[in-house]
């Protein structure tokens, strides 16, 4: 499928918060980027939702940005909707701590959607071909970092991840015909029993 040209990312304020901090408009604005344009019924069947909720919850994340009209497809008049941006940057510390709330209600909708596709992909790892079950990995490191260490291994991680995303944009015309689209996950935060001893004023 050909997917929209779109600016990179969009940056996340006290404002627009307001329109992405919900766990349905996470996971709609994710299946626009990552499944390409979509009417509201296409979102729905997609989702397992209503479609009248799916229509509501588009018409907001068009009202803060997050989307845009695409255009109708085969000559239909039905409303088709595109992602505005390829991905989200996470709130800051000024917007985490500004926002009433909504910085961690939208990280929260976000831990929910991922845990959810990643519940999904376990259970459907059985009917992966050999090669795919192969490739596909679910792990975790356990490393010891200074704030300074953990901020450049994500860096690197992003940097490597913007290449291949690059690299991929290149060569779409011409993709195997093994290529999936493929979602890469991961987060960084301090384990459990060190978040009892960080401190604000620790890390200031």
């Amino acid at each position: 499928m050909e997917l929209p040209q779109q600016p990179s990312q969009v940056h996340l304020t006290a404002r627009n918060l307001r329109g992405i901090a919900h766990p349905l408009r996470v996971q709609i604005l994710t299946s626009l980027r990552t499944e390409g344009p979509a009417t509201a019924t296409t979102v729905a069947r997609r989702l397992n939702l209503n479609t009248g909720a799916t229509s509501y919850h588009l018409r907001q994340l068009a009202e803060y940005g997050f989307i845009t009209e695409a255009p109708s497809r085969g000559g239909r008049r039905e409303r088709w909707w595109q992602a505005a941006h390829a991905n989200t940057v996470a709130p800051d510390n000024e917007v985490l701590n500004g926002s009433e709330g909504l910085g961690i209600a939208y990280l929260q909708a976000l831990g929910r959607v991922w845990s959810g596709a990643m519940t999904a992909a376990i259970e459907a790892t059985p009917a992966l071909t050999p090669q795919w079950r192969d490739a596909q990995d679910f792990g975790d490191y356990a490393l010891t970092l200074t704030p300074a260490d953990a901020k450049e291994l994500t860096a690197e991680i992003h940097a490597l991840l913007r290449r291949r995303t690059s690299a991929a944009a290149g060569a779409e015309a011409q993709l195997p015909q093994d290529a999936a689209r493929v979602s890469f996950q991961f987060q960084l935060f301090p384990t459990s029993e060190d978040r009892q001893v960080i401190q604000p004023s620790d890390m200031e």
